[in-house]
């Protein structure tokens, strides 16, 4: 500060003198040029009464003028010149000072030397007979005056500004010095100038307030601490680089960690691929949840975005304990022969890879397609499991009944990005037409309702098909419609696919993967949202499913 105030001082008095001198010096040029002019006027009046009384002799014996003196005619010829033969003289009757007094009686103009560093002034002055009388002085112009006296000019402005540097360094130190010595924690009490009081006060009503605020979230935190410290549940919080800015007491339990690990990146808690996911989506923007074993204990894990103005910068992880929830709805479902039946076939082709492996019938070259075909019998058993027991959830009404007014075009949109790298697989193309449209309902529910449809509708598609979703209004009832290009269902087993385990084609069904639970999921999602469902099919040419709310 003590430097900006230094540099503007000393820029304002070397502004400001040179300014001063230059002003200084053309208001004396135009002084003394003015008195100049003036006292030539004079000088011309008394020349002329002379030459009026006494002609021609008044001029020769005239000794004492500096000025030029030249007589003209009234034809224009020289009839007298004080510095030069009138004879060799040329005609003066185009002259403008001369032509202006033979005109008006008077003439004045002013010629600069081809130099530019003299300027003559000629005044002319018309006589009783009719002649001209002109007189004239020559003086230098203010360019060349200010050459002259450049020296000791450029001599005061240096002494000036040496002067002005050391006032301007003096004076900056003392208007700095007293602001420096404010104290900032207490602003009001400080001695300084009446200006900057105003600026004080406001300083102290902002520490005040920032005094206050801190206080309130020192509040707020002691009170976070608390709440999260007693929760059951697992609390991590993230900033976008993953690294953990909080952990609650349950959270230090479950993972082993402390203190000291806050910080440090979450994924040091857990390197579980589904607790990894739920992370990544979550930094990513998308609110994900997912189930992970720990141990023996099963916890589902919501991983949520928090997002600012414009970006994510971070997330928020919690966990529960769904082992019993679980075990409970193991020993609750209702459907145990059709689940067996269904189950038999992944588990005889994995416990039978595995024997053949076990005893040594397979070569160590055929090892890897045998585990390969353990691990698609595996997940073609998990996908039938997490079927079942969504299914199971709706039976008895399990699921979150909390109900949301939900945009249908937004979910939609989300399910349908999720499926694209699905559909790309198989060159199918997923085209939308989504209007705005919403239900109150439960917007897991519904997720899954959009993603079997959706999924079924590329399953049981052909290859370089096309799956098209629509979102619309239609008689006043929001529509969710699913068509497809695909093999279609015949006429007499379109009333059974929304039967569990049902399957019009079980081979292809096979091929793909189905659990012949989808249909089911989407009925019973139906009956909990109080809509219907319209089939529409053709063999060879398409499906369209269509719930109307």
């Amino acid at each position: 500060m003590t430097k900006r105030i230094f540099r503007g001082m000393l820029i304002v008095c070397a502004v400001v003198l040179i300014a001063s001198v230059a002003m200084i010096e053309g208001i004396l040029y135009d002084y003394f040029s003015r008195k100049s002019v003036q006292e030539l006027h004079y000088e011309a009046a008394y020349i002329a009464a002379g030459i009026e009384t006494s002609g021609e002799a008044y001029l020769e014996n005239l000794t004492q003028s500096e000025s030029r003196i030249t007589w003209i005619d009234t034809d224009g010829s020289v009839l007298y010149d004080s510095e030069k033969d009138a004879a060799q003289m040329e005609n003066h009757a185009q002259r403008e000072e001369v032509r202006s007094a033979f005109e008006t009686g008077t003439g004045e103009v002013t010629r600069l030397s081809s130099t530019m560093a003299e300027a003559t002034t000629y005044y002319a002055i018309r006589l009783d007979d009719g002649t001209v009388l002109r007189v004239s002085f020559t003086s230098y112009t203010l360019v060349t005056l200010i050459l002259a006296v450049l020296q000791p000019m450029i001599i005061v402005l240096v002494i000036s500004l040496i002067l002005a540097f050391i006032l301007a360094s003096r004076i900056s130190k003392s208007i700095v010095e007293p602001i420096n010595r404010v104290d900032l924690q207490n602003p009001e009490e400080a001695e300084v100038y009446e200006e900057i009081t105003p600026l004080l006060s406001r300083i102290a009503r902002q520490n005040r307030e920032i005094n206050r605020q801190m206080d309130e979230l020192e509040t707020n935190r002691r009170e976070f601490e608390e709440i999260t410290g007693n929760m059951k549940e697992a609390l991590v919080i993230v900033d976008h680089e993953t690294h953990i800015l909080s952990c609650n007491k349950s959270a230090h339990k479950l993972f082993g960690s402390s203190e000291n690990d806050i910080g440090k990146s979450v994924f040091t808690l857990s390197r579980n691929e589904h607790f990894m996911q739920c992370v990544e989506s979550a930094l990513r923007g998308e609110n994900c949840e997912n189930t992970l074993m720990l141990g023996d204990r099963v916890y589902q894990i919501i991983a949520s975005p928090v997002t600012g103005v414009q970006e994510t910068m971070g997330a928020m992880l919690l966990l529960f304990d769904v082992t019993e929830q679980q075990s409970r709805d193991q020993l609750r479902r209702e459907f145990t022969a059709n689940v067996s039946h269904e189950l038999k076939t992944p588990l005889t082709s994995i416990s039978g890879f595995a024997e053949i492996i076990s005893k040594g019938y397979v070569k160590a070259e055929d090892v890897p397609r045998f585990a390969d075909n353990i691990y698609k019998e595996s997940q073609r058993l998990i996908t039938l499991v997490e079927d079942i027991i969504r299914l199971s959830r709706l039976d008895e009404n399990a699921v979150n009944l909390e109900r949301e007014n939900i945009a249908l075009a937004d979910m939609a949109e989300h399910v349908v990005s999720r499926m694209q790298s699905t559909a790309a697989k198989r060159s199918i193309e997923i085209e939308t037409n989504l209007q705005p449209a919403f239900v109150e309902g439960v917007p897991q529910v519904m997720d899954e309702m959009m993603f079997n449809l959706i999924d079924n509708a590329i399953k049981y598609n052909k290859e370089g098909g096309k799956v098209t979703v629509t979102v619309d209004v239609e008689d006043g009832h929001p529509v969710f419609r699913v068509q497809d290009t695909g093999i279609g269902i015949p006429a007499g087993e379109q009333e059974r696919v929304f039967e569990r385990f049902y399957r019009v084609n079980k081979s292809h069904s096979k091929t793909i993967g189905g659990t012949g639970l989808g249909l089911s999921i989407v009925k019973h999602g139906a009956l909990l949202h109080h809509a219907r469902i319209e089939l529409n099919s053709e063999l060879n040419v398409g499906t369209t499913i269509s719930i109307i709310f």
